[in-house]
């Protein structure tokens, strides 16, 4: 029984829908292809690690490693595999703050095949709104001239957070999607995206490649991007939640570990039944600092990392409502210390 059980386990946790993720943990200066990106078009100018990284309230790779830019004078579009996927819906999330654009626009990001090759799709544009701003904008194969575009101007030099939602074959087609966020990292997916869905052009034979370009210097933008995190669900791109155990006989809140912290901290909590499960962070005033888990969770046993950068020294406390299926509700609430 307990040789069954470990390997429950272990194939349960290799199933993790986490494919891709890239915090840019190198040194400041370094190109991307010094740390496993190839270059697949342009031969000068690369992407550039540069410090610090970006941050974005509540999402989980926020404050992590540094960052990378694209160069002014550059061409080079590197790019990367992750586990291939023939069916499904991929999400690929990340922060960008956008540091100009031009009239034209063009695409800074798209995923293709395993083999790269020229199928690039679900790609994502920043043009210049014509004034003191700039729009997203998505397509599934569509170059600038007709991808879809937000009617709404964001700034320049802010963190936003997007996340690409690109669906293999949905009804015999392939869609993509685009989200965008200004303030906060939401835990579920919204119902109705920024942009799109778009159907247009034909589908991907696979999907597990992921390529950031850099373009033409007459249309391209320049940005900095940090975060890159690409999975199967809404709720593995904004959480860290991962599974520890896939059997819970009871509902249980352990204390976080280490305790105190600096900066993170890990949380584990077992769910007895299938159900949804909130975890949120307030300060001892009873002010909501961070919301950590909002989603479905299955029964079993669960552990989120919880990373504070942003958040000054302090006593807090974390708090987990769960509402199961089966009609049960428990609730429990543990204090931590956060001492940078």
């Amino acid at each position: 029984l307990m040789l069954f059980a470990a390997l429950f386990l272990t194939a349960s946790i290799s199933n993790s829908q986490i494919l891709f993720e890239e915090n840019f943990s190198y040194a400041a200066g370094d190109s991307l292809q010094m740390h496993g990106w190839v270059v697949h078009s342009g031969a000068t100018g690369p992407w550039t690690v540069v410090a610090p990284g970006l941050s974005f309230t509540d999402y989980p790779l926020s404050g992590i490693g540094n960052a990378c830019q694209t160069d002014i004078d550059g061409f080079q579009d590197v790019n990367k595999n992750f586990s291939e996927q023939t069916t499904g819906t991929v999400y690929t999330s990340m922060m960008v703050s956008v540091i100009s654009a031009t009239a034209t626009g063009d695409y800074f990001y798209h995923i293709g095949n395993t083999t790269l090759g020229f199928n690039f799709r679900g790609k994502v544009f920043a043009k210049s709104d014509g004034a003191n701003g700039f729009f997203f904008g998505v397509s599934k194969v569509d170059n600038s001239g007709t991808a879809l575009y937000e009617t709404t101007s964001r700034n320049f030099n802010t963190t936003y957070l997007i996340v690409m939602k690109y669906v293999l074959g949905a009804g015999g087609t392939d869609e993509a999607s685009l989200f965008v966020f200004d303030t906060s990292a939401p835990m579920t997916e919204p119902p109705t995206p920024t942009l799109g869905p778009d159907d247009r052009g034909s589908n991907l034979e696979n999907a597990g490649t992921v390529a950031l370009r850099q373009g033409g210097t007459t249309s391209r933008p320049q940005l900095v991007v940090d975060g890159i995190r690409i999975a199967m669900s809404w709720a593995e791109v904004m959480t860290n939640i991962e599974p520890v155990s896939f059997v819970a006989d009871r509902f249980e809140l352990s204390q976080n570990y280490p305790n105190p912290f600096n900066p993170s901290t890990k949380i584990r909590f077992s769910t007895p039944a299938n159900g949804f499960a909130t975890m949120k962070v307030f300060n001892m005033l009873g002010q909501e600092v961070s919301t950590l888990v909002n989603t479905q969770m299955n029964v079993g046993v669960h552990e989120i990392d919880f990373n504070a950068v942003g958040i000054p020294s302090g006593v807090y406390f974390y708090s987990v409502e769960f509402s199961g299926n089966d009609g049960s509700f428990f609730k429990d609430s543990k204090k931590f210390i956060l001492s940078k």
